[in-house]
């Protein structure tokens, strides 16, 4: 018995061992701002603004919390929205290739610059969906924001607009 557990305990310690390094958090992600930046204390927009970041400063996110992320910086540290920064990737060489990750290659610095970004996607989370639920109080709000066709109109002569004729693409020869 002394010597079956005596062969076993190594593995039993490889095995913890490997449990406790997977169970490790994740190395913070870097990121590069892609444009100009708001840092604010907290992740709303009318909490009090630490500083404000310029395009390509880079940071640590150490926090998310829906679309917004805890980010750490040479001017502060703070919250600001995740669609205003590029996620890095990760070092060259690391198993793929040269591509690294599959998180990398997605949300890394493209290698061209025809791309849209799209606001509303990053940062919602599986777990932010599965507690979504149906709010009729805010779809009725929803609601009484639309306005007629001629009521854009009238607004919009109002405010000095004036409408313009914009051909189709392709269509103009």
């Amino acid at each position: 018995m002394a010597a079956t557990l005596k062969h076993f305990m190594p593995a039993l310690r490889m095995m913890l061992a490997a449990f406790f390094l997977a169970a490790a958090p994740a190395a913070a992600q870097q990121v590069t701002l892609e444009r100009d930046s708001p840092l604010y204390a907290e992740p709303r927009l009318d909490a009090s603004q630490v500083t404000q970041l310029k395009l390509g400063a880079t940071g640590e996110v150490v926090g998310k919390q829906g679309v917004w992320l805890n980010l750490k910086t040479a001017g502060g540290s703070g919250w600001l929205f995740s669609f205003n920064v590029r996620f890095q990737s990760q070092q060259a060489g690391s198993g793929d290739s040269g591509t690294g990750s599959t998180a990398g290659r997605l949300f890394s610095p493209r290698r061209t610059v025809a791309v849209t970004s799209s606001i509303g996607i990053r940062g919602i989370e599986e777990e932010d969906l599965k507690q979504a639920t149906f709010n009729a109080a805010q779809m009725k709000l929803l609601d009484g924001y639309v306005a007629t066709r001629q009521a854009a109109e009238r607004g919009a002569r109002a405010s000095g607009l004036a409408p313009e004729q914009v051909d189709f693409m392709g269509t103009k020869q």
